[in-house]
């Protein structure tokens, strides 16, 4: 198994949509007066993120600030998706993360059910159907072969290039 098969299965096994914004601006100040606020208050969600998680039982990377602040980020392959799903809800609402509006949610669905169609089309017809707003790799075997990463990879920059993957 390559390192790039073992990449996407890992971090790209379930996009999961929870998107959040970044902490309050109250949350935290920076040391630096003169710095810029906005960033200063998102510094740290995603480790601090990664951090709640991993005292749940769920062991995950930290995820980049904008991967949490963007609502990219990516479910380890074989965990309970419930179980992370409310593990994640309970972080969120403990580092006062707030989820982003339906129009949103509803625009990654449709960009991930493209992203799975764009995959059928490109040697992978078996491919399965999705949980919407979700794009789980960890339960198809397929997706060790080497070439269905860049599929993956080509599909994703085309029709949801604004989604990244934890690494």
């Amino acid at each position: 198994m390559t390192e790039t098969t073992i990449r996407t299965k890992s971090l790209l096994t379930a996009i999961a949509l929870i998107a959040v914004l970044p902490l309050g601006l109250t949350a935290c100040s920076p040391s630096d007066p003169t710095a810029d606020h906005t960033t200063a208050a998102a510094e740290g969600v995603g480790a601090r993120w990664a951090a709640c998680m991993r005292e749940g039982g769920f062991e995950v990377q930290d995820a980049s600030d904008e991967q949490i602040t963007s609502g990219a980020f990516s479910m380890p392959s074989g965990v309970d998706e419930e179980a992370f799903g409310k593990r994640s809800d309970t972080c969120r609402e403990q580092l006062g993360i707030h989820g982003s509006d339906d129009a949103q949610k509803q625009e990654w669905a449709r960009q991930y059910d493209a992203v799975a169609s764009c995959i059928r089309e490109n040697g992978y017809p078996d491919f399965p159907e999705q949980q919407e707003g979700s794009l789980d790799f960890g339960n198809y075997a397929r997706a060790q072969e080497p070439r269905f990463d860049s599929a993956v990879q080509a599909c994703m920059q085309e029709f949801a290039p604004d989604t990244r993957s934890a690494n």
